[in-house]
């Protein structure tokens, strides 16, 4: 089966009612079949779940679900086994790689996973120069192959906020390649988008999508997706169509 899959940071609700139009236009327009989320709050979900009719989210009694990440899948193609998340040991209390497995048309399992890994302007990294993102992405190294069951597809996706270490950790520790990488293409920068973003002074490619090699990927891109001035966020998003 063929699906794409769509990474974004929603940027919490900072200059959100000059966003939300584009983000209702931008989503219905590609409508991912899964849709992995970063920065989120409750009135950011309530927009999308009206937004996107054909597709469910995971909810859970943890506050971290509906305040830091989320994940969306079409009900059409995919339906919920179980999901979970793992505590990375982060000074955001409520961040934790979220992750779920997804029953697809044919039957097979499907490991799905987003994070958003420490911001490198973290006030104890620039007093320290110590960064939190080396330790974050080994917790995940660990624990992803204790989750991934033998012959299942995995995916793990979001906003690194680094664009070496924790692609480099997480490949040694799990097999695990970043879809640009496979297709032979440099990943494209995927912060700032200015406007809305003022932080001009950083150019990276932070938004990443890793998949296993149970996972084939065709096509990757990140569209810069506009509606007059404004864009979904100060992240462009990345998307990948994927085969299993």
């Amino acid at each position: 089966m063929r699906f794409t899959l769509m990474t974004q940071n929603l940027w919490n609700t900072i200059q959100w009612d000059l966003r939300k139009d584009c983000v209702r236009s931008f989503f219905q327009l590609y409508s991912p079949d899964i849709l992995c989320l970063q920065e989120v709050r409750p009135q950011l979900l309530d927009w999308i779940d009206e937004t996107l009719p054909e597709h469910s989210r995971i909810h859970d009694s943890f506050i971290g679900w509906s305040n830091e990440g989320s994940i969306y899948y079409k009900k059409s193609m995919f339906s919920e086994i179980e999901h979970g998340e793992v505590f990375l040991d982060m000074p955001e209390p409520d961040r934790r790689l979220f992750w779920t497995r997804l029953r697809t048309p044919d039957g097979k399992s499907l490991f799905v996973s987003t994070v958003h890994l420490t911001w490198q302007g973290n006030a104890d990294e620039v007093a320290t120069g110590k960064t939190y993102r080396h330790h974050e992405a080994k917790v995940i190294a660990d624990s992803i192959p204790k989750l991934v069951k033998p012959g299942e597809g995995a995916v793990i996706c979001g906003d690194f906020n680094d664009p070496l270490h924790p692609v480099e950790r997480i490949k040694a520790g799990t097999g695990m390649q970043e879809v640009f990488w496979i297709l032979g293409q440099i990943a494209p920068m995927t912060f700032p988008c200015s406007p809305p973003s003022t932080e001009i002074n950083l150019v990276e490619s932070i938004d990443k999508v890793m998949i296993n090699d149970k996972l084939r990927v065709l096509m990757a891109d990140s569209p810069h997706y506009r509606q007059g001035w404004a864009a979904p966020s100060d992240h462009w998003s990345v998307e990948a169509l994927l085969e299993y």
